[in-house]
């Protein structure tokens, strides 16, 4: 049996990643348990009063039930309370979810999640499993350590993460902002910029993620792939990783691969594969590319070279 951890930052690609893992034999993918609408996640990480964040042998009781049913297939609970807090959950707009994560303010919606909502269950109908994950930037080794995963960290040039955070209005959450921002100046001394606009809360919290999972990455020799280096010869490199990672390349994982490789927007996971490692040149015009750069400087390594 093959468990794979798979990390990036949102927009990364780390869904179109696991979706054709997914692919390989008797292998299930596990999309985001710990993600933003799924009922489970509110328990695991509410907690929290932010992003996760977890040193290594710390106790965390619900974050380990989340993540073990994700090892184990995230097979579906089907009691009525679990049933009930997926219903309620998926109601909830995400000012809701927020205010419970970063605040500890419960709705009485959100009350009732937190009380019901169920971990994923054991699925006997498989023998490997991808979990990924664009939330576990402060938990990876914690995940690691207890799981004993492969770990497969997919970057992505952050002009084309950025261009996507843009088109999608992430990171828009002063709260959140303000979480991340905590994080770089305890692990790295690094402060934000004041007063920031959208696009400057954006590139700082992309670098904050980005670096995090960098640096675990390096620390822990976990396997890194980029997400441009997959777009071109796509059957040819995903047939070398899939090697790398122990799973079983089939004719399905082939023909997922050619499907995908067509015209998508927004969260659909069909793309152009030729056109994606330099798609942001016709996204970003030069006063975003500006800022981007002047905003990625703050953190080592992270800079895109050749622009």
């Amino acid at each position: 049996m093959s468990r794979v951890l798979l990390l990036g930052v949102p927009r990364s690609g780390t869904t179109w990643c696991g979706r054709v893992l997914g692919q390989t034999d008797q292998t299930i993918y596990v999309n985001e348990p710990d993600g933003d609408t799924e009922a489970f996640a509110l328990p695991a990480r509410s907690g929290f009063n932010g992003p996760p964040s977890l040193s290594v042998g710390q106790s965390a009781e619900a974050y380990e039930r989340l993540w073990q049913g994700a090892f184990d297939g995230a097979g579906r609970p089907h009691s009525v309370g679990a049933r009930v807090a997926r219903y309620l959950n998926s109601s909830a707009s995400s000012a809701e979810r927020f205010s419970a994560w970063f605040d500890s303010d419960f709705t009485p919606r959100m009350r009732a999640v937190k009380r019901l909502a169920k971990p994923g269950e054991l699925r006997s109908d498989f023998l490997n499993v991808v979990a990924k994950s664009v939330r576990a930037e402060f938990t990876a080794e914690w995940i690691a350590d207890r799981f004993k995963p492969t770990v497969l960290l997919v970057e992505r040039s952050p002009m084309n993460v950025l261009a996507s955070w843009i088109d999608l209005s992430y990171a828009h959450s002063t709260r959140e902002f303000k979480a991340y921002a905590d994080q770089a100046k305890m692990r790295w001394g690094i402060r934000p910029p004041e007063d920031p606009a959208l696009l400057e809360r954006q590139v700082f919290t992309y670098g904050v993620m980005a670096l995090a999972l960098r640096e675990s990455a390096e620390a822990n020799n976990w396997q890194r792939v980029q997400h441009e280096y997959l777009c071109i010869d796509s059957s040819q490199r995903f047939q070398s990783l899939t090697s790398r990672l122990n799973l079983g390349w089939n004719e399905n994982v082939e023909r997922f691969i050619q499907d995908s490789n067509r015209s998508g927007e927004g969260y659909q996971t069909t793309r152009h594969t030729a056109d994606q490692p330099e798609s942001w040149r016709t996204r970003l015009d030069n006063n975003a590319v500006e800022q981007i750069l002047l905003g990625l400087s703050r953190f080592p390594g992270l800079t895109p070279s050749g622009i």
